[in-house]
């Protein structure tokens, strides 16, 4: 019955949880220590060709160093990439669902139709994937 009462804000600290991570500036210590794990990370992935579920996890830890790091498309790539492996809920997930809404406000921001088209049909295929990925548990 209350159940709803207390979700909105939690959605809102999810969604909101990307844009927190460009408020946050990070040390000169970290962004090379950042920066070294994406380039190790980059060359894992080109190293695992046989095995979808190792480079599913890989392309996860890139997209989180590249969204640290600020690279906010490196990072939309990599978790892209992790999906198109594997479709699943997780972190590639959500990621995508909060990356893909900070570019459609910079979009908005910016009055740029195009590009808030884009990120809103971005999201659209990401929400149906969702629906496939619950049907399939189901056995529709």
């Amino acid at each position: 019955m209350f159940g709803g009462l207390f979700k909105k804000k939690e959605d809102q600290k999810s969604a909101s949880a990307v844009s927190k991570m460009h408020d946050q500036p990070i040390s000169p210590t970290d962004t090379a220590d950042l920066k070294e794990k994406v380039a190790s990370l980059t060359e894992q992935i080109k190293q695992t060709t046989d095995d979808k579920e190792k480079r599913h996890l890989l392309y996860n830890q890139l997209g989180a160093a590249q969204a640290k790091l600020g690279n906010d498309l490196a990072a939309i790539a990599a978790y892209e990439a992790s999906i198109k492996d594997k479709e699943e809920f997780g972190d590639a997930y959500n990621a995508l669902l909060n990356l893909y809404e900070v570019q459609r406000k910079q979009a908005a921001k910016a009055k740029n139709d195009d590009d808030i088209q884009k990120w809103v049909s971005k999201t659209d295929a990401l929400l149906d994937m969702s629906k496939r990925v619950m049907r399939s548990g189901f056995g529709y």
